[in-house]
């Protein structure tokens, strides 16, 4: 009964009717890019784009107050393209590793970020709503948003869907064939961005990280084939995101914790059954 309540409050409060479409075309897209990020194994600079956008976060609070919703997103989203940009710059085809660079790029940018935000934010209680989300943010141009990455996103994935596939698996072959590889790089990273400063009144800068990597890990462990990799992802992201929104309105739970831990539960769950069904298969 609690929960079937809980339910019913999505449609009769405007916020957190808001909080539950916000979440879906999350997590819609979330699991779209959820397969590729995994598969070209950018996790960690998925990673190092969610905590420099504290940096765009912090500076966006410094200008503007929390009210001016729409100044905040426009200048943190500035922002955390242009580190963006120079990080997949400095990491493209490089010889290498990049996981030293990343991690001194994402650690110096959340420290400098934190640094403006004590000495210029006009309001210093506003930065934790962002890092962990806060569904009592969430209004109808944040809605608008993530509706415009869902449009952007799900062509740019699904139209060249063989492309991305090539460049993933092969890329030197796909250079080869005449793809342009830096071109597909470089949108790659710019959709992370878009869909990591979007999402960060929901689920967070630092919980994002859970909604891009658990669909795909999911759906490369369980799919039988490439398609099927990206249904399986939207779908597991959808339906644990769903449940996770559901159960942080119903006892009382932040929301990006909640959907964090929930697809987590759900992803460990989910190699256990597959672990026992093979040991009596």
């Amino acid at each position: 009964m609690i929960v079937i309540q809980s339910i019913q409050d999505f449609f009769h409060y405007d916020f957190l009717f808001f909080a539950l479409i916000g979440t879906l075309l999350l997590s819609i897209t979330c699991g779209l890019i959820s397969p590729l990020l995994i598969a070209r194994k950018n996790a960690f600079m998925g990673s190092a784009i969610s905590h420099s956008t504290l940096l765009g976060l912090a500076i966006a609070l410094s200008l503007f107050s929390s009210e001016n919703s729409f100044s905040i997103f426009s200048m943190t989203l500035f922002i955390t393209i242009i580190c963006t940009l120079f990080l997949a710059f400095s990491t493209y085809r490089q010889k290498l590793p990049s996981d030293s660079l990343i991690g001194i790029f994402y650690t110096s940018t959340m420290a400098l970020g934190i640094i403006i935000h004590s000495l210029f934010a006009k309001n210093k209680t506003d930065l934790l709503s962002f890092l962990f989300g806060n569904i009592l943010l969430l209004t109808k141009e944040d809605l608008i948003l993530s509706a415009i990455l869902l449009a952007i996103s799900a062509p740019l994935i699904i139209i060249p869907f063989k492309k991305w596939i090539f460049l993933t698996y092969d890329e030197e072959g796909a250079i080869t064939s005449g793809i342009k590889a830096h071109l597909f790089h470089y949108l790659f990273f710019i959709l992370l961005a878009l869909l990591i400063v979007t999402s960060i009144k929901l689920a967070g800068t630092i919980l994002i990280e859970t909604l891009l990597l658990v669909p795909g890990f999911f759906a490369l462990k369980f799919a039988k084939s490439v398609k099927q990799t990206f249904v399986l992802s939207v779908l597991f992201s959808t339906v644990f995101a769903f449940i996770g929104i559901i159960l942080a309105n119903t006892f009382g739970l932040p929301s990006g914790a909640t959907l964090a831990v929930v697809l987590f539960f759900a992803l460990v769950l989910s190699l256990l059954i597959k672990k026992i069904y093979h040991l009596f298969k």
